[in-house]
């Protein structure tokens, strides 16, 4: 990346250079004598920029091809990567801990059906459209899977 600064620097440089110069020779044309001015015909002028827009362009196509073989000759970096093993591992957890999380769910429906006996007896009524095991017998001794 440092050489590609460097070369567009330099380029940049040269163009920079050439402006002056073609200043430089457009000022003492003009204030030459009508000699010099019949000297250089509009022929001249136009092969020497002709020539110019040559060069520029065969440094432009000599920079891309450096740029392009730069880019081709880094190599890739390299994502760590994550073993099957690793991700086995993950998702035992995320399953111990979906079951812990549905054992709290129920441990605190049980406590609910224990603390609320106006709505615990509005719901004994309702028992045989009740589908929930946690709310089904509330008394029954919570028992939590040991922790993940």
């Amino acid at each position: 990346m440092n050489f590609l600064k460097q070369s567009n620097l330099a380029l940049g440089l040269l163009l920079c250079v050439l402006i002056g110069l073609m200043v430089n020779v457009s000022r003492g044309k003009s204030s030459s004598t009508v000699e010099n001015n019949a000297m250089q015909d509009v022929g001249s002028l136009d092969r020497r920029i002709s020539l110019l827009e040559q060069r520029f362009y065969s440094l432009e196509t000599s920079i891309n091809r450096l740029q392009q073989f730069i880019a081709s000759q880094r190599t890739p970096v390299q994502q760590p990567g994550t073993s099957t093993q690793e991700l086995i591992l993950v998702r035992e957890d995320i399953q111990r801990l979906g079951l812990r999380l549905t054992e709290i769910e129920c441990g605190l429906l049980k406590l609910d059906e224990r603390t609320a006996k106006p709505v615990r007896v509005s719901r004994r009524n309702d028992a045989a459209t009740s589908v929930d095991p946690c709310r089904l017998n509330p008394d029954m001794p919570l028992r939590l899977s040991s922790r993940p």
